[in-house]
Order: C-alpha cells, then sequence, then structure tokens
C-alpha cells in the first residue's frame, strides 16, 4: 500500500471536506484511495456507562449497527469510485468482543501492515490538560505510525494549499529532512503550483550556533532540492509554541507540518512543545511525520 492514500472515516458521519481532501490528493498523487473505517458485532463496556455506580462489564450486540454500516460504506464507496476509478474500501467488522474505542488500534496496525504514503483523518481542536498528558486517539495515530499523517481540525473547509509550514529540527539527520521536505514538495504540488514551504528554524538561546547549522544545512537542502519557493525563517522566541504560532499567522500558513515530537511523560509535564499541545492547539492542519 506504498501509493495508498488511507482515508480514517466515520460511515456514520462521513465528514465531506475529509472526503474532499483524500480524493483530490489520491488523484493528483495518481495513488489509490483507502476509505477505512471499523464497527464490531459486540463490544464490551463498563456497566457504569449504562448504570452509574456499577463496575460490572458488559458487552453489548452491535450486529445490526455493524450491518448498517457495511450499507453506508458500500453507497459511499460507489459514490466516490466515481470520482477517482481507484478507490477502495475496508471496514473491519472483528466478531471477538473488543473493548469501546477500540477503532484506533485496529486503525493503527492497518498502517502498521500495509504502510500507505499517506493517512488522513478529522480531529477535534479538544485541548486540555488531560488530553496534553495521555493523548487522544487522534494523538496516538500520529505518535504511533511511521507514516505522514495529516489531522484536519474540526471546521476546515477544503482549500488551494499556498504556504506550507515545516519545522527544522536541529537535531534531525539531514537525509531525513530532505525526504521529508521532498514528500512536503510532492503535496504543495497536488493542491497548488508550486506553494512555498516555509522552512522554520528554531534556534534557542544560541543564536550563533544556530545560524552556522541552518548555513550548512540551507547549503545541502538547495543543493539537493530544485525548487525555488523554499524560505527559511529563524524563530528567537523563548517559548516555541507561541512563536510557531504566531508565525503561522504571519505567514498565512495553510498545514503545519513537524516530525513526530513525542516525549516522556515527565517531560510532558515540564515541556510545551510536544506532539499532542501541537497537534490540539492548531486552528489549521497539521501533518505530522
Amino acid at each position: 500500500m506504498k501509493n495508498t492514500i488511507l482515508l480514517s472515516i466515520d460511515v456514520f458521519n462521513p465528514n465531506r471536506e475529509l472526503l474532499k481532501y483524500g480524493v483530490y490528493t489520491a488523484k493528483n498523487l495518481d495513488a489509490n484511495l483507502l476509505l477505512f473505517d471499523a464497527h464490531f458485532k459486540s463490544v464490551v463496556v463498563p456497566q457504569e456507562y449504562i448504570t452509574p455506580g456499577s463496575a460490572v462489564i458488559q458487552k453489548i450486540d452491535n450486529t445490526e449497527k455493524v450491518e448498517a454500516a457495511k450499507r453506508k460504506l458500500a453507497k459511499l464507496y460507489k459514490e466516490l469510485s466515481k470520482e477517482w476509478h481507484l478507490t477502495r474500501a475496508k471496514l473491519v467488522t472483528d466478531p471477538v468482543p473488543v473493548w469501546k474505542g477500540a477503532k484506533e488500534m485496529y486503525l493503527i496496525d492497518e498502517i502498521a501492515t500495509h504502510q500507505p504514503a499517506l493517512v488522513i483523518q478529522m480531529i477535534k481542536s479538544d485541548f486540555n490538560l488531560i488530553n496534553e498528558l495521555f493523548g487522544t486517539p487522534e494523538t496516538k495515530l500520529a505518535e504511533q505510525t511511521d507514516c505522514p499523517v495529516l489531522l484536519l481540525p474540526d471546521g476546515t473547509t477544503y482549500s488551494e494549499i499556498t504556504d506550507i509550514n515545516y519545522l527544522l529540527e536541529r537535531d534531525k539527520p539531514i537525509e531525513e529532512v530532505i525526504n521529508e521536505i521532498h514528500f512536503l514538495k510532492k503535496i504543495a504540488d497536488t493542491y497548488a503550483h508550486k506553494a512555498n514551504l516555509n522552512l522554520v528554524y528554531y534556534f534557542g538561546d544560541n543564536k550563533e550556533l544556530a545560524d552556522k547549522e541552518l548555513a550548512l544545512k540551507k547549503s545541502i537542502i538547495l543543493k539537493t532540492l530544485n525548487y525555488d519557493k523554499l524560505v527559511f525563517l529563524n524563530m528567537s522566541d523563548h517559548d516555541i509554541e507561541t512563536a510557531i504560532h504566531q508565525n503561522t499567522k504571519k505567514y498565512a500558513a495553510d498545514i503545519f507540518a513537524f516530525p513526530n515530537r513525542d516525549k516522556s511523560f515527565l517531560e510532558r509535564l515540564t515541556s510545551r512543545d510536544n506532539t499532542k499541545r501541537l497537534i490540539l492547539k492548531s486552528k489549521i492542519p497539521v501533518l505530522v511525520f
């Protein structure tokens, strides 16, 4: 599935903007489009979900819902395959009782097994301390998979992409940086003819050292990539989160891309620049490598 765009959907409430992103990206990259959802014939939930105060585990029969999901997915597949002929659909319907909310586990397994080129999914901009520390299904998807994941916040409307901000990590090997910029170039050319790629570099306290590092990386990148829309931007703000959001506004970026920046639990208690926070507070689509 290396040449596949996996679209994680909810067949009972398909987001039209998500579908547009999926179809348009697959078309322009000449890739397969896989519609993926999961509904289970038997779901295990704590009884307290039904009767507050009870700790008993109860199994719920979801057979009718699964059959309805099959019909809805078949209808959606028929509709989208008219727009893009390389469309496929997959509905996981594990007959073994599964825990409530297990869909993301099956999605992560699907991605690990088949390694699609890109995963696209909606995300709720639901930032709070609990979600920052422990994550949401969407942040876990971004952190636990090796392929790029494009997350679209609620309210995202499909539009032409003219600017992509990419956070250039100081410690990331230059080969990986080149590969990620190559991928962003493909995405940029999908939505617009030569969109701007803004390479955002955070140099922290030691500006002189960081400028030398950036000069070397910039030289290698420019020699390797034949792309005249690369812009290198330095950030010196001590609060990287604030600097990123201000920079995104200033350059009217349409996508914010960055490497997986997962941290340990203790690091998340003291740090403000982890993957979860950057995802959950973003107002624009984020692409996590």
